[in-house]
C-alpha cells in the first residue's frame, strides 16, 4: 500500500505534529508500506534545525518532498490539516483530515485573542493566526466534508463528520522512558515546546521569576534558548529530551490552547510530574495536577517541591503512577488503531 504524509509546515520546523508525522513514517516503512512525505516550505516562527537531527525515516525507505505544490498519487493521503491551504497538495486517493492545530478547537477564553488585531499581534507577532482562525471557524465544516474522514486526537475536541476516528498520539516509551536512577540534587523545572504565548511560556517565565524572588532553591530550564531566570538547553532531539525530562523534579506546561498535550505524556512516561492547564484536551485520565492562573502553578510547584524535599516517598509515588498510566498511551497499543485507519480509509477506493 503505498500511503501519503502530508503537512503544510516543513518537516525541519519540528513541531508536535511534525514529529509524529516523522515517527509515523518510520513506523509505516519499517513495515514495508511505500511512504512518502510531502510539506510545503513554511516554517514555524522559530526556524529551521539541522536535518540529521530529526529525519529517522533517512535511515529507511520514506522520502520527502518539499515544495510549494505537490501532485500526489496515493492509495490514500493523511494531511495535517489547514483550511484550504490542504488545497497546495493535488491527492489523487482518499484523503484523512488530522485535526492537529488547536485553532479549529479555540475554547472561549482564548478567543478574545482572535477578535482583537492587537493582542493578536502582541501574542504571536503577525495576524496571520487571526487570519486561520477565522477561516476555520467560518469554512471548516464545509471544507471538512472534502475529506474521506477526519482524525481527532481527543474525544473531548468534537467535529462534525461523517467518518471521525478519535485516536489519540502516542508515546515511544522505548525512548521516553526514566533515563536515571536519581535526579538531579537542584529541585528543576523543565519547560518544553515552543516558545509561543500558544503554549503559555509566557507564564512560564512569571512562575520562574516569582519563585526565584522568593528565595527558592529551584532551577529553571526550558527547550531552545534560555530567558532570565530560566536556563536554555538548546534544540534537544528525543534521546537527550528524554533524558532531560528524567532529570528534572516537575514539568511546568501551562499551554492556553491545544488539541492532545504530547508534552505531557512524554514527561510522565519519563517518571516525571505534570503541571498544566485542565484544558479538555489536556484530560488523559492521568493523575495530573491542574492550574488556571499563575497563582495556582505556584502554590502547585511549590506543594511539589516541598514534597519532594520533605516526603520523598510520596513523590516518587505520584511519578510512578503517573508513568503507570502513560503506559496506556504506548506507541505499540495506539499505532496499530492509526494503521488501521489507513487501511480502512483506503478501501473506500475500492468500493
Amino acid at each position: 500500500m503505498k500511503i501519503a504524509l502530508v503537512t503544510p509546515i516543513s518537516l525541519h520546523s519540528f513541531g508536535g505534529a511534525e514529529r509524529k508525522l516523522i515517527e509515523a513514517a518510520d513506523m509505516l516503512a519499517e513495515k514495508n508500506y511505500d511512504v512518502n512525505l510531502y510539506a510545503l516550505p513554511y516554517m514555524h516562527p522559530e526556524g529551521k534545525v539541522k536535518k540529521t537531527s530529526i529525519f529517522p525515516s533517512e535511515r529507511i525507505n520514506a522520502k520527502y518532498y518539499e515544495a510549494k505544490h505537490h501532485k500526489i498519487q496515493a492509495n490514500v493521503a493523511y494531511v495535517v490539516y489547514t483550511p484550504l491551504i490542504w488545497r497546495r497538495f493535488k491527492i489523487s486517493c482518499p484523503i484523512i483530515a488530522g485535526l492537529h492545530s488547536p485553532l479549529l478547537f479555540v475554547s472561549r477564553n482564548s478567543l478574545s485573542t482572535f477578535t482583537n488585531p492587537l493582542l493578536t499581534i502582541q501574542r504571536y507577532k503577525s495576524l496571520k493566526y487571526m487570519a486561520s482562525f477565522w477561516l476555520s471557524r467560518f469554512i471548516k465544516t464545509v471544507d471538512l466534508a472534502r475529506f474521506n474522514a477526519v482524525r481527532t486526537l481527543n474525544s473531548a475536541l468534537k467535529i462534525k463528520h461523517r467518518r471521525v476516528y478519535c485516536i489519540p498520539d502516542w508515546v515511544n516509551s522505548k525512548v521516553f522512558r526514566p533515563r536515571i536512577t536519581s535526579k538531579n540534587d537542584v529541585f528543576t523545572v523543565f519547560f518544553s515546546g515552543r516558545h509561543h504565548w500558544e503554549k503559555g511560556f509566557d507564564m512560564f517565565l512569571k512562575i520562574a521569576a516569582i519563585l526565584k524572588e522568593r528565595g527558592f532553591k529551584i532551577r529553571f530550564i526550558c527547550t531552545r534558548e534560555g530567558m532570565r531566570f530560566v536556563e536554555g538547553t538548546g534544540f534537544l532531539n528525543d534521546n537527550k529530551l528524554a533524558e532531560t525530562y528524567s532529570s528534572s523534579h516537575l514539568v511546568i506546561y501551562p499551554s492556553r490552547m491545544d488539541t492532545f498535550g504530547g508534552v505531557i505524556l512524554e514527561a510522565a512516561a519519563c517518571g516525571t510530574p505534570v503541571i498544566t492547564t485542565p484544558l479538555p484536551a489536556h484530560q488523559l485520565n492521568l493523575p495530573l495536577l491542574y492550574a488556571d492562573k499563575i497563582s495556582d502553578y505556584i502554590r502547585a510547584t511549590v506543594a511539589i517541591y516541598n514534597m519532594w524535599k520533605q516526603q520523598m516517598g510520596l513523590y516518587e509515588k505520584l511519578a510512578r503512577i503517573q508513568y503507570e498510566q502513560a503506559l496506556k498511551y504506548d506507541v505499540e497499543k495506539v499505532f496499530p488503531k492509526f494503521e488501521l485507519m489507513l487501511k480502512q480509509v483506503a478501501e473506500l477506493d475500492e468500493i
